[in-house]
């Protein structure tokens, strides 16, 4: 009986033999059933190496490929006195072949590189190998691929980050957080997943899909609008809001566009969570429109606010207190 070396069989699994070599193979296979059995038990072990390292991803592509090649083997066996290989050449041999191709498609599943970055008491930003641009935001980490996959981009998010997404229509841009999940193509947006109460999803620019546990379909949104999710109720719904100032954090910036005090004060609160309270004398028919830096606390804020808004403010303890001035 002939013997063949392991690395050709190797080879063969990984379709890189030569014209010669993919001969001496098959006319091996054709001596024995043995000769058979030993191919697919090679090929199985090296099915359970590479299951280690696949991703969602890529099995749903290699899946597609798999039943590529099914529907290629059976027209192969339609045309038994044709066929090439000996493998193929039995009902029994056939179902062998299905699984050798699937290990053999996994086999060459390429290994993915999973990078981690963590952000401590500052922002960081990072570029992915898309052009996509993330701003982490302090006490928060990213979980990425090195070179994404051929058909998608997905990343997994903790804490807050800002998202600028390379335009991609066929790679849809995907981030995980712990309880939403958003899906995009290209477009700018605030993913905030550090409260435990709530996740919230903040669109600036272009249109995002958001997901819920538990639900295939997700609602879409429109810039100005954001998705927040109540960990509580498990109920998500939409809502219009200042998207630019929900993200501040990243470019130290606080947008107001025809706002009176109260609305600017509304979007102190929520980037705070602080108590403020306006005094009745405060004019609320005036409004403003222009930017203020978004400094670490919240007096600093208020402080540069005054600069170009008439008021003053008063903090004690918790609560503070806006003046007219």
């Amino acid at each position: 009986m002939t013997q063949i070396p392991n690395d050709l069989i190797i080879r063969f699994i990984n379709n890189e033999c030569s014209d010669e070599e993919l001969v001496t193979v098959r006319n091996w296979l054709d001596e024995s059933e043995e000769n058979v059995i030993e191919l697919f038990e090679t090929e199985r072990a090296a099915h359970q190496a590479a299951s280690l390292r696949e991703n969602d991803a890529q099995r749903k592509r290699l899946e597609k490929k798999l039943h590529d090649r099914v529907a290629v083997g059976e027209r192969y066996l339609k045309q038994r006195r044709r066929h090439r290989f000996a493998l193929w050449a039995t009902g029994a041999a056939a179902s062998i072949a299905i699984v050798f191709i699937s290990g053999f498609l996994f086999m060459r599943v390429p290994e993915v590189k999973m990078k981690h970055i963590a952000s401590s008491e500052e922002s960081v930003s990072l570029l992915l190998s898309d052009s996509t641009r993330v701003y982490l935001n302090k006490n928060s980490s990213l979980t990425y691929p090195e070179v994404f996959a051929e058909d998608s981009r997905e990343v997994e998010l903790r804490g807050e980050g800002y998202f600028e997404v390379a335009h991609d229509s066929k790679r849809p841009f995907r981030v995980a957080g712990e309880y939403l999940k958003v899906e995009v193509l290209g477009t700018r947006f605030n993913f905030d997943s550090k409260n435990e109460d709530s996740n919230s999803v903040s669109l600036i620019e272009g249109s995002v899909e958001v997901f819920t546990p538990g639900h295939g379909s997700g609602v879409v949104i429109e810039p100005g609008q954001k998705a927040l999710y109540s960990v509580e109720t498990g109920h998500l719904t939409v809502q219009n809001t200042n998207a630019a100032a929900d993200a501040s954090w990243h470019n130290r910036i606080i947008p107001f566009h025809n706002a009176n005090i109260k609305e600017i004060i509304e979007i102190l609160r929520q980037l705070y969570d602080r108590n403020i309270e306006l005094d009745s004398n405060v004019d609320l028919q005036k409004t403003y429109s222009g930017v203020t830096v978004y400094c670490e606390d919240l007096d600093s804020t208020l402080s540069r606010l005054a600069n170009t808004i008439p008021i003053r403010f008063v903090t004690k303890d918790d609560r503070t207190v806006i003046y007219s001035k």
